[in-house]
C-alpha cells in the first residue's frame, strides 16, 4: 500500500484549514475517518518572570468520503467533516483561554482530465471560536484549488491555490509539492512550505518515519471580540501499524520550532501569504509561550478509489 492518496487529501485539508491532520490518487486511498489526540506540554513567562508549566490537548476528527460519479473512478465528490477541540489546564496568568473548537464542513470535487492530470476544487466554510455566543462573524470561509500532474509511475507534482478567511485577515495559500516513491520501501511526499513526510515501509504492516507538519489558525474569543492565533511548525519521527487493511495507527514524537499561541484585540490584522506577514504583524497582548515537545496519537479508516 502506498501512501499518496492520503498524504494529498489530507494536505489538501491542512493547506486549507488548520492542523489538521495532514493525499495523491496515485495512492489510491482516502482518508475516509481519522480520529487524533495530540499533548502539548507548555510553560510561560508572566510579566514578573515568573515561569509556569501547563499543559493543551487537541482532539481532532476528520472524515472524508467520496461519491463516485463515474464506475470508473475518474470523477468523484468529496463529502466530509473536520472538528478541532483545545483544552488548556493548569496556571497560565496573562493567557486566560480555556477551550477553543472549530467546524469545517468539507465539499470538494475530484477530477482526473487525462492520464497524467487530475484536479481537486474544495469549498471549506468554518466555524472558529471558543463558542462562548456564536456570532455570524465566527464563520469564515475559503476554497482551494489543487492540480497534480504524474511525471512517471513513481513521481507526481501538484500545486496548489487558495484564499481563506482568518480572524488575523486574508490567508493566501501557494503551494508546490510532490509523491516521489524513492524505491519499494522509501516515499517522500509534501506540500512546501507546510508538509513534508519521509515514510520507510518495513513490511507490509509497519512504517516508521520522519513528518513536518505547519500551518496557522485563528479563534474568535468571546471577550472583547479578541481573537487566537495558533502558528506551529513541528518535525517530528513517526511509527505506523496497518492493524488490518484500511485501519491504521500512528504514533508521533516531534518538538514545535514554531509555537505561537498568541491573543490579539480585534483590531490588530495582517494578511498572510502561508507563514509570510504582508505588511506590518501586530502585536500579541498574551505572554510568550515557548517551544516544546509534542506527542500525537491518530487512528485512521482509509477509503479504497482505485
Amino acid at each position: 500500500m502506498s501512501t499518496s492518496l492520503r498524504s494529498y487529501l489530507l494536505g489538501t485539508l491542512a493547506a486549507a484549514a488548520l492542523a489538521l491532520p495532514h493525499t495523491t490518487y496515485a495512492q489510491g486511498y482516502q482518508e475516509g475517518v481519522n480520529v487524533s489526540s495530540e499533548l502539548l506540554p507548555l510553560s510561560l513567562n508572566n510579566h514578573e518572570r515568573q515561569k509556569h508549566d501547563f499543559r493543551a490537548s487537541i482532539t481532532r476528527f476528520n472524515m472524508g468520503i467520496p461519491y463516485f460519479l463515474k464506475e470508473d473512478k475518474s470523477q468523484y465528490l468529496i463529502l466530509g467533516v473536520q472538528t478541532e477541540a483545545f483544552s488548556f489546564y493548569g496556571t497560565r496568568p496573562g493567557f486566560e483561554v480555556n477551550n477553543l473548537y472549530s467546524v469545517t464542513p468539507t465539499i470538494g470535487y475530484n477530477r482526473r482530465l487525462s492520464d497524467k492530470l487530475r484536479l481537486d476544487v474544495l469549498f471549506l466554510p468554518t466555524l472558529s471560536s471558543d463558542f462562548k455566543g456564536i456570532k455570524g462573524e465566527d464563520f469564515l470561509f475559503g476554497g482551494l484549488v489543487r492540480g497534480v500532474y504524474k511525471v512517471n509511475p513513481t513521481l507526481s507534482l501538484r500545486g496548489s491555490l487558495g484564499y481563506r478567511q482568518q480572524y488575523y485577515g486574508a490567508l493566501y495559500i501557494v503551494q508546490v509539492g510532490l509523491d516521489w516513491q524513492v524505491s519499494k520501501k522509501v516515499r517522500i511526499f509534501g506540500d512546501a512550505p507546510t508538509t513534508l513526510t519521509i515514510n520507510y515501509a518495513h513490511n507490509a504492516k509497519f512504517n516508521t518515519g520522519f513528518d513536518l507538519q505547519a500551518g496557522n489558525s485563528s479563534y474568535r474569543l468571546a471577550q472583547d471580540n479578541q481573537y487566537l492565533r495558533y502558528s506551529f511548525a513541528i518535525p517530528g519521527v513517526f511509527a505506523e501499524y496497518n492493524l488490518k487493511p484500511g485501519l491504521a495507527l500512528r504514533a508521533k514524537v516531534g518538538y514545535s520550532l514554531i509555537r505561537n499561541l498568541e491573543v490579539f484585540q480585534e483590531n490588530d490584522k495582517a494578511d498572510n501569504v502561508d507563514f509570510f506577514v504582508l505588511g506590518t504583524e501586530p502585536r500579541p497582548i498574551s505572554p510568550e509561550i515557548e517551544k516544546g515537545l509534542t506527542f500525537r496519537l491518530a487512528l485512521s479508516y482509509r477509503i479504497f478509489t482505485k
